[in-house]
């Protein structure tokens, strides 16, 4: 494995080695902390892990891991089509847990399973010489231009539903004048969203122009020094701060506000570059 790989691409490598530990780390803590509602640990877990291993998949790329080990492409560890599922869940039922599921729900399996299954029967079922030629196609729903389609369409869908779940939350708790954990997380999950979505604008944004630039233009934004980079660095950014959060969750009074640290921290910072 290479360590150095040019000075934005070393960047982005350990930034996003660190959001895979950091997310790998936080989701077995919510796999094996005890507590009454573990489905919604689970869901939170299953976020976490999807995005540390997409982030693999991208620590691949960089390390031409597929150009030198054909073997190894399609490898099963790309899931940008569970993102939307994960987050929509662990938040439902973090919020409401006494939510039970119904057979309509199984509707949303449908891409997260679809897009496992196919990266699956491609890794287990075809030969290295005709993965790629078989595998990355526009009009796949799973892996090409129409799942990168899916993934934004989805993802903000999946988003703003969560937000909208969460405003009601703390809406409904401040009526009632209810405080404590309840309130704690409902802010905690209302920050993650608030975030993530900004960063999703960036994300998508170079999805985008990446896209259309290359099938209008014919001009391969990958070509500019950066370009790539700025795509790794967004997700990265999201992955680390599902991560994150989900410390905050783990804590226990007094609850860890990573926010107000961060900003405390840079202040500090401030004063003491004046004087």
């Amino acid at each position: 494995m290479k360590i150095f790989i040019g000075t934005l691409g070393t960047i982005s490598f350990l930034i996003l080695s660190t959001c895979i530990l950091l997310d790998v780390a936080v989701a077995v803590a919510f796999v094996c902390r005890k507590g009454r509602n573990k489905r919604a640990d689970y869901c939170f877990a299953g976020l976490l892990i999807s995005f540390a291993l997409t982030s693999l998949h991208q620590v691949f790329i960089l390390q031409s891991t597929y150009d030198n080990h054909p073997n190894l492409l399609f490898l099963p560890v790309y899931f940008t089509l569970s993102f939307g599922v994960f987050l929509f869940y662990s938040v439902k039922l973090r919020l409401f847990p006494a939510y039970r599921f119904v057979p309509s729900d199984a509707k949303h399996l449908i891409l997260p399973v679809g897009q496992f299954c196919y990266f699956l029967g491609l890794f287990l079922f075809t030969s290295p010489a005709y993965r790629e030629e078989l595998g990355r196609k526009f009009y796949s729903p799973f892996y090409g231009g129409l799942e990168m389609a899916l993934y934004i369409a989805t993802f903000y869908a999946y988003q703003f539903a969560a937000y909208r779940y969460i405003r009601f939350k703390i809406t409904a708790l401040r009526k009632k004048k209810e405080g404590g954990r309840p309130l704690f997380e409902a802010f905690a999950l209302r920050r993650m969203l608030r975030m993530m979505l900004i960063l999703f604008w960036i994300n998508s944004a170079y999805i985008a122009t990446d896209f259309v630039m290359y099938e209008l233009l014919h001009l391969s934004m990958h070509n500019f020094r950066g370009f790539t980079r700025l795509g790794d660095l967004t997700y990265a950014a999201m992955a680390g701060w599902a991560g994150l959060t989900g410390l905050q969750l783990l804590s226990k009074q007094p609850y860890l506000n990573i926010s107000e640290l961060l900003f405390t921290w840079l202040k500090n910072r401030l004063r003491r570059g004046r004087v």
